[in-house]
C-alpha cells in the first residue's frame, strides 16, 4: 500500500514538474520590414507550433515528390513548386520573417525567402540544401542562391528567378563546372534571366561543410541539438 502511495506521489510530482516546465516563458522572433521584435510565449505553445510545422512540411513534400525516384527529379519538382507557388511581396504588403512555413501559407516572400522555402523542402525530401547571399567581386551587388547536394556534388539554383544551370551535355551543371571555363547555359522556368550569374560564380566558395542552418533545423532532433548548443554558448 505504501509502495503504491509513493509511486502515485512520484507520478503527481512528475506531472506537476512537466506542467510547470511547459509553462515557462520563452521567446520567438518576428521580423516585419526588417525590424525584428521578440515575442514571449509559453514553451508548450512553441513546441506545439514547431511540431505542427514539422508535420505540415512532411505532408507537403510527400505530395510534391510523389512517384518521383531520383534525387535530381525530387529537386526539380520542389524547385518548380516553389517558383509557381511563392510570389513576390505584393505592393503595400509587409515583408514578414518568422517561420518558413508561414511563407508557404502566405504564398509570397522576399527574394531570399524563395530560397528559404526551396532549401527547407529539399531537406525534408532527404537532400542536403541551404542558401546563402552571394556577392559580385566588387561587392556592389548580391543575390540569394540555393545550394543542393545531389550524389555528392553541389548544384546551384535561383528559385526567385526560376533559374538553374546546365552543362554542354544538357545535364545539371555542378559548382565546379560553373566556376571553371567550361561551357554552361542558364535555364529558366519562364522567360530568360538577364542576370550576369558568372560575375557571382567567380566569388563562390565550395561548400565543404554545411553546418546547421535554418533549412536544416526544422527537424525535431536537429532543432533540439541547435537549442542545446545555444544554451551552452
Amino acid at each position: 500500500m505504501k509502495k503504491n502511495r509513493g509511486a502515485l506521489i512520484a507520478i503527481i510530482l512528475v506531472v506537476i514538474s512537466i506542467v510547470i516546465l511547459l509553462n515557462i516563458e520563452v521567446s520567438t522572433c518576428r521580423g516585419i520590414n526588417y525590424e525584428v521584435s521578440i515575442i514571449k510565449i509559453p514553451l508548450y505553445l512553441k513546441v506545439l507550433d514547431f511540431f505542427d510545422r514539422h508535420y505540415n512540411y512532411n505532408q507537403l513534400v510527400k505530395s510534391i515528390v510523389k512517384d518521383v525516384k531520383t534525387e535530381e527529379e525530387r529537386v526539380m519538382k520542389i524547385f518548380e513548386w516553389t517558383y509557381k507557388n511563392i510570389r513576390e511581396v505584393p505592393a503595400g504588403m509587409p515583408i514578414i520573417d518568422d517561420h518558413v512555413w508561414h511563407i508557404i501559407v502566405r504564398g509570397y516572400g522576399a527574394s531570399d525567402q524563395f530560397s528559404d522555402v526551396f532549401t527547407t523542402l529539399c531537406n525534408y525530401a532527404g537532400l542536403d540544401a541551404f542558401y546563402s547571399w552571394v556577392y559580385t567581386q566588387d561587392r556592389t551587388k548580391r543575390i540569394p542562391l540555393s545550394f543542393v547536394r545531389i550524389k555528392n556534388k553541389w548544384y546551384i539554383f535561383d528559385p526567385y528567378h526560376g533559374a538553374y544551370f546546365k552543362d554542354k551535355k544538357g545535364r545539371l551543371a555542378d559548382i565546379e563546372t560553373l566556376k571553371s571555363n567550361s561551357i554552361w547555359t542558364i535555364e529558366t522556368l519562364t522567360e530568360k534571366s538577364d542576370i550576369d550569374y558568372k560575375s557571382y560564380f567567380n566569388m563562390l566558395l565550395l561548400p565543404e561543410r554545411i553546418g546547421l542552418k535554418r533549412a536544416h533545423i526544422q527537424f525535431p532532433l536537429r532543432r533540439t541539438i541547435f537549442e542545446i548548443k545555444k544554451i551552452v554558448r
